[in-house]
């Protein structure tokens, strides 16, 4: 079985190769144990697997070039709406003329995010770690903060207030064993826009997928 460490060394790899090696260079660098221990205190126990995913990189990250006092405060109370609203943590994936946004969140962040599901009387002990946005709807994929079963969730939140965040909820929703099914789910999703075309002797990029990541001007 592969551990997750080697599915995120193989992750690495094929960001290098992406038409745009922006993503893997605008990813931070990890944690030490111990600075997630002190960003995890009065918080639940992490499951291993998310010690190992932020030592491996706290998230996609960028400085806005331009953002409005109102969103600087909102950021500065820890309010969970306002570290979404900072769009420059972005990786853009192009499928034809539908754009997707996704976001690795930094420890903090998942944090902020935990504390707002919390706050909104959500029961189960969840970590949001990556956003996606097809335009329509809103994704959130959270890792449930259990030992035994730390299942990752792709869960449809548009419209969704924290309190229907239940297990009945979480049933229906897109489910991964854990972060190293998820990690090689991806992997597999950013080798395939990387292969040539099949019957293309110049062994071309395909196109239908463009990595990019853009810092966007709130």
């Amino acid at each position: 079985m592969i551990k997750l460490t080697e599915a995120l060394n193989r992750f690495d790899r094929v960001l290098e190769q992406t038409t745009s090696k922006e993503v893997a260079n605008r990813l931070q660098s990890g944690l030490t144990r111990t600075e997630i221990d002190k960003l995890n205190a009065g918080f639940p126990t992490l499951p291993n697997d998310v010690y190992d995913l932020y030592q491996w990189h706290n998230g996609l990250s960028g400085q806005p070039t331009n953002i409005s006092f109102t969103d600087r405060l909102i950021r500065l109370k820890n309010k969970w709406h306002g570290e979404l609203s900072g769009r420059e943590n972005e990786l853009h994936l192009q499928y034809g003329e539908r754009l997707i946004i996704a976001k690795f969140l930094p420890l903090n962040y998942a944090w902020a995010g935990h504390r707002h599901l919390k706050l909104g009387r959500c029961l189960i002990d969840l970590l949001p770690i990556f956003i996606v946005n097809d335009g329509k709807d809103k994704y959130y994929g959270m890792i449930r903060l259990d030992a035994r079963q730390p299942v990752v969730y792709y869960a449809k939140g548009t419209a969704v207030p924290p309190m229907r965040v239940s297990e009945e909820f979480l049933s229906v929703q897109i489910q991964f064993g854990n972060l190293t099914e998820f990690v090689l789910f991806l992997t597999d999703c950013c080798y395939q826009a990387i292969q040539p075309r099949v019957g293309d002797i110049n062994g071309k990029l395909m196109d239908t997928v463009d990595y990019e990541i853009d810092s966007i001007t709130i």
